[in-house]
């Protein structure tokens, strides 16, 4: 790209290039500079003068060659949005942006002070006004660039489209996708068909980006774009959901789509119903299913495709006849739209239609604006849909969509003005309004059809659900407890919803740590150790816990839902919760309501472990209060555990499970060595566990399981029990046994790529390895991991935990 198309960065884009990206999360505090005093301080005066010289020397020739070099460091700017890619000439005909300090008048530097990398994302997100935001998005908005035109003078609808893509990819199944983290700037989502041209979304945007430094998110920005265009072009808009963190990289969108080595449809959490019509992780095919054009065939994958989303009928319809409101499809020829920018970098999706740009854009494929007004909100896609009969048709893109059909009743179909026509316009300034297969599939489906017919005649029933939905689709991938309240008037944070399964406030009394620590104490300690209930309640806080996923911050022990189904009833969780609430329940009678479920499960499964070193000399772990519990168990839908022993386990599932938990394989490894309830083992249908009943249920807590892992010969065991018939690994000549989730630590014995999130670049049998040699080594890594899974739920902000400083 030539120097006279490259973006200036401002301040706060040169310090980010030089200084560590931390994600959002708070990087350490700078070492003291140490400098010694010199003896004289005539040398001081003289040193300080002499890197002044320097300094004004350096900047001096950065300046003149600044001016004289077309590869200056603004080049950084195109890598960091395009990735890597090489130069090219200026007299190319390839796609160039003009520079962001050309669009829309907004300053390319930073506020003084607002992007220092050395703060935390937190406090920078604090200051930012979000309401002077707002008002430079709806300049950029009706501030066409030549560059890339917007349709009807108004880039609202591409911009509401881009935030529904980079949404969607969102999934209950896992908790992966979303648009935290604003991966939809990295591979592969930037490369979706569905995301084909939204690569310039991010130059329009860029010089706000800069304006306002690390404290304004990608993921926050994009989405509250897409809200300011909403309200710009009359849609109801709930609120907005401040503090989304971004990552650097596509780590989570990389799991989420590798066929290579996790099919789509073996991937562990993913619908079983899912097809390959189901088109990446964002929609259906919009020509039906196998592109056949058969709207009654396509309703099971649009059902599919948005209950992975966690959507139901309603609100699917609701939500993509939203979308339809707004803006157009683009088909300009049949040529295509060029590569792809994980094919060509340098050059993404150059338009073989004439210039690429205005009239002759290619996008989807197909052509045409679903309504009359495509910037402006009302009910007329519904409308439409159940007021004219539709007839598939060839569009101007070769694809296969839908116009009015002329024979029925000599109908006229509606027309809208082409989105750069000269005004007044003329018949030939108009094209008429299509629809798209999986439309068409709204009112081939008795259920969709009812929802479509009441949009169609109750614009308030239309609003209302729209608004819920789409507050759901952008934001459902945050979690519970981590919005941002903003201080604008016009920028609320709703109350928590539904979706958010918002848990009941604390109690405002509850007793102190030593005052159940002391009950805890007397009513379990009197009992015999070899009725198990030491292992059993390690395991029912264990099993409370471990149902986290850091992928979009649900589950966990806070709530206590392991108490209501579904969690209750999962294999996992045989003989745990009944019995367990049982020895329980005498400590929670006699509390009452100050001490919480959730509390006491946690606190119980800690102290055991805390008293299973009589001496002391194990470290300790921290018990931090303050959870509340659940009415029920809805937030638990999808959060079974999805390695449970059975041998169809395998080593890449095991690895993808963890990952969810946001703790790194060495603490997840170490957790395996917890003590374990041969009674619940039983429970589940396996022979027993890996010690015989008297060591396992004396509670004794050691390196003892990776010395049992590592020494023992095993051997494939078959046992007739509850489950049918359950294959299990059992020591040779030893009555000790082992499930296949605890052989495949073993399995993995190579050393393994690097994790950006994890941090993992050792193997699971170095890990065992590591801690059956080295009983105080697995103590200190358990008692770490123990208290990062049991508090990974409470959640205080975008990156607070309320117990991140307990010790």
């Amino acid at each position: 790209m030539s120097g006279n198309a490259k973006a200036a960065p401002g301040k706060d884009v040169e310090a980010q290039k030089s200084a560590p990206n931390y994600g959002g999360v708070a990087p350490m505090p700078a070492p003291p500079l140490v400098v010694r005093k010199p003896k004289d301080s005539t040398l001081i005066v003289w040193v300080l003068g002499f890197l002044l010289f320097l300094g004004l020397g350096a900047a001096i020739t950065m300046l003149i060659v600044g001016i004289d070099s077309d590869d200056d460091d603004s080049d950084d700017k195109t890598h960091e949005l395009r990735g890597e890619i090489d130069e090219f000439d200026s007299d190319s005909d390839d796609f160039q942006p003009p520079p962001p300090s050309e669009l829309v008048g907004i300053a390319a530097s930073a506020a003084s002070g607002i992007n220092s990398v050395w703060e935390p994302y937190i406090t920078l997100l604090l200051r930012v006004d979000f309401e002077a935001v707002r008002k430079d998005i709806r300049l950029l908005l009706t501030d066409s660039q030549d560059f890339w035109p917007a349709d009807y003078g108004n880039y609202g609808p591409f911009f509401i489209h881009w935030a529904w893509h980079c949404s969607a990819t969102y999934r209950v199944t896992d908790g992966r996708g979303g648009c935290e983290g604003g991966r939809v700037r990295f591979e592969p989502e930037r490369s979706f068909g569905e995301n084909a041209n939204k690569d310039r979304a991010i130059y329009l945007l860029q010089p706000i980006k800069d304006k306002y430094g690390r404290g304004l998110s990608w993921g926050d920005l994009i989405i509250l774009t897409a809200n300011t265009a909403l309200e710009m072009l009359g849609a109801p808009v709930l609120g907005f959901c401040a503090g989304r963190v971004d990552q650097i990289d596509a780590y989570h969108p990389t799991i989420l789509t590798d066929r290579g080595q996790i099919p789509l449809a073996d991937q562990p959490g993913v619908l079983p119903l899912l097809d390959p019509q189901v088109l990446g992780p964002l929609c259906t095919n919009a020509e039906g299913v196998n592109g056949t054009a058969n709207p009654a065939n396509t309703t099971e994958d649009i059902r599919i495709t948005f209950a992975l989303k966690g959507f139901n009928d309603e609100e699917t319809v609701a939500l993509v006849g939203g979308g339809h409101t707004f803006g157009k499809t683009h088909g300009a020829c049949v040529d295509g739209g060029g590569d792809p920018p994980n094919i060509n970098p340098a050059n993404p999706w150059k338009g073989k239609c004439g210039t690429g740009i205005r009239e002759d854009v290619y996008a989807s494929g197909f052509e045409g604006p679903w309504t009359t007004h495509p910037i402006r909100w009302d009910n007329e896609y519904f409308q439409n849909l159940i007021n004219f009969e539709w007839v598939a048709e060839e569009g101007q893109g070769g694809l296969t969509q839908w116009g009015v059909d002329s024979n029925v009743n000599n109908a006229i179909g509606p027309r809208a003005i082409k989105p750069f026509a000269d005004l007044p316009p003329s018949i030939n300034d108009t094209q008429p309004t299509m629809m798209l297969t999986t439309d068409i599939a709204f009112i081939s489906d008795p259920s969709f059809k009812l929802l479509v017919e009441k949009f169609a005649h109750d614009m308030h029933a239309f609003n209302e659900t729209f608004s819920n939905a789409w507050y759901k689709l952008t934001t459902q991938d945050m979690g519970y407890n981590r919005c941002l309240p903003t201080t604008n008037l016009n920028l609320f944070l709703p109350p928590p919803q539904e979706f958010q399964h918002p848990l009941p406030p604390v109690p405002e009394d509850p007793p102190t740590l030593f005052d159940t620590q002391a009950v805890i104490n007397k009513t379990l300690y009197g009992l015999d150790d070899q009725i198990g209930w030491k292992p059993l309640l390690v395991t029912f806080a264990y099993n409370c816990a471990q149902t986290w996923r850091v992928t979009d911050h649900s589950g966990g022990c806070n709530g206590a839902r392991i108490r209501f189904n579904p969690g209750k009833s999962w294999r996992a969780n045989a003989g745990v919760v009944d019995e367990g609430m049982t020895l329980l329940s005498p400590i929670k009678v006699q509390f009452g309501e100050s001490l919480t479920w959730a509390d006491l499960i946690v606190q119980t499964g800690t102290l055991i472990i805390n008293n299973a070193d009589p001496d002391q000399s194990n470290p300790l772990i921290p018990f931090c209060p303050g959870r509340a519990d659940d009415t029920d168990g809805d937030d638990w839908e999808h959060l079974e555990p999805l390695v449970d022993g059975d041998f169809e386990d395998d080593l890449v599932g095991l690895k993808d499970y963890w990952l969810r938990s946001g703790l790194s394989f060495r603490e997840m490894v170490a957790l395996q060595g917890r003590m374990r309830s041969p009674d619940q083992q039983r429970a589940m249908g396996y022979a027993g566990s890996w010690a015989n009943d008297t060591f396992a249920n004396s509670g004794t807590h050691s390196n003892e399981y990776f010395r049992v892992l590592t020494t023992e010969e095993w051997e494939v065991f078959e046992l007739n029990g509850v489950f049918d018939t359950q294959l299990q690994f059992k020591a040779k000549g030893k009555q000790i046994f082992m499930k296949k989730s605890d052989l495949l630590l073993l399995e993995d014995g190579t050393e393994v790529a690097q994790d950006s999130i994890t941090n993992d670049s050792e193997s699971l049998r170095s890990i065992v390895a590591d801690f059956a040699f080295d009983n105080s080594l697995f103590l200190e890594t358990f008692a770490l991991a123990w208290k990062k899974l049991m508090n990974a739920d409470r959640l205080n902000g975008p990156t607070s935990n309320v117990c991140a400083d307990v010790a």
